[in-house]
């Protein structure tokens, strides 16, 4: 797919958001990063996941902190 036919899709996104968390489980990196604590990519698909009930699925069965598992500074 070349960058003019990217639309977008929220199935790719989803499906790209997902790949990078997995990529990324036990401390690996993504083809955009050479520090898996440090990486754009890996922010990004995080959010995304945490937008659906799909993406929060994914998260936990990958055993990474969602909102609602989350600590806080404040709440510490």
């Amino acid at each position: 797919m070349s960058p003019i036919d990217d639309r977008d899709d929220p199935a790719d996104v989803f499906d790209s958001a997902r790949r990078t968390v997995i990529q990324h489980a036990d401390a690996g990196t993504c083809f955009n990063c050479t520090d898996s604590n440090d990486c754009k990519q890996y922010a990004w698909a995080l959010d995304q996941l945490r937008r659906s009930p799909a993406g929060l699925l994914v998260l936990v069965q990958l055993d990474i902190a969602t909102p609602a598992n989350v600590v806080t500074e404040e709440g510490q």
